[in-house]
């Protein structure tokens, strides 16, 4: 299940962006978008029972090359990549089992005909990214008017 979403900010928030233009735009939407990323990312943490679930939820930014052109992400199993450790038996849920938890699993068997049972699916990510959508996108604005500000401020002083 994959899920984009394009965010325009409001017509004032817009003008303003292109009035300024080049690396100071750039500077506030970047800052803007991390805002409501640490957002989201909480209110899923929030949302998730078993805490070794909730180390694998985390957020992922990138600008790219493009002006403008703002990649984040959030969501369990998104973080920055690490070199595994081997480990005896099972480690629960990590970042590379995460969807297990989140999606659910039919009812698994061994080869030889165990039982493994089945796991129902949890929907703390859609709940958490939904119960904080309003406010992420609201501290996107802020967040970015602020950068704004301060930038406008610093260039009236030179």
């Amino acid at each position: 299940m994959t899920s984009q979403r394009f965010v325009t900010g409001d017509k004032e928030l817009d003008r303003a962006l292109e009035k300024i233009g080049g690396k100071i735009a750039e500077k506030a939407i970047a800052s803007g978008v991390r805002a409501a990323l640490n957002d989201m990312t909480k209110a899923m943490r929030r949302e998730v029972r078993v805490a070794t679930v909730k180390k694998t939820i985390a957020a992922r930014f990138k600008r790219k090359k493009k002006f403008g052109r703002v990649e984040a992400k959030a969501g369990a199993g998104v973080g920055k990549e690490y070199l595994s450790v081997p480990t005896r038996g099972g480690v629960g849920i990590s970042k590379n089992n995460a969807h297990w938890y989140f999606m659910g699993t039919a009812t698994r068997r061994t080869h030889k005909g165990g039982n493994r049972g089945r796991m129902p699916i949890d929907s703390a990510i859609v709940i958490g990214a939904s119960k904080s959508r309003a406010t992420a996108m609201m501290k996107l604005r802020t967040k970015t008017r602020q950068v704004l500000e301060k930038e406008v401020t610093k260039l009236g002083r030179r």
